[in-house]
């Protein structure tokens, strides 16, 4: 979670880390929370899409850092080197974020990295996600783009 436990909006992205509107909206997500300071929660839901080849292997690498702490500092490099995600590319983020690399690698590998996303993917899979980015505001499906987020959120009582 990103954002403060009590915060009165919840946003619930389900994402794919080498979808170019998933790192499009990742940075609108920043701007809402840092413009509405302690009013945001972001969770983020992994939702790798099957035509993605490098997808999995990223949210492996996202969930082996979240296991050291470092869960949003990966997803974003990962989002920054979206054109270059590779193999090679994961230890190295690993390695400029200060994380175990071995441990990393080991964790990157692991059936509980795995089963998060498994988990996360059958989230998704019960709200009917068809695409992503896709956004859940107060556990309600958010229909619209991740463009017009920030507007309708200006709408929502206290946060003008």
């Amino acid at each position: 979670m990103l954002g403060p436990a009590d915060a009165p909006i919840e946003i619930v992205v389900f994402s794919d880390f080498e979808c170019p509107f998933c790192k499009r909206a990742a940075a609108e997500l920043k701007r809402i929370e840092v413009g509405r300071p302690g009013r945001v929660k972001i969770f983020f839901k992994h939702y790798p899409l099957a035509m993605h080849v490098s997808s999995v292997p990223a949210a492996l690498a996202a969930e082996a850092a979240r296991m050291q702490g470092r869960f949003w500092e990966m997803h974003d490099a990962l989002f920054e080197h979206q054109g270059d995600l590779s193999p090679s590319l994961y230890p190295k983020l690993a390695a400029e974020l200060g994380l175990d690399v071995a441990r990393f690698a080991k964790d990157m590998a692991s059936p509980e990295a795995a089963a998060r996303i498994t988990a996360d993917q059958a989230d998704g899979k019960k709200l009917r996600v068809d695409g992503t980015p896709f956004f859940v505001v107060n556990r309600v499906p958010f229909l619209g783009s991740y463009a017009d987020l920030g507007a309708r959120l200006d709408g929502m009582d206290g946060l003008k």
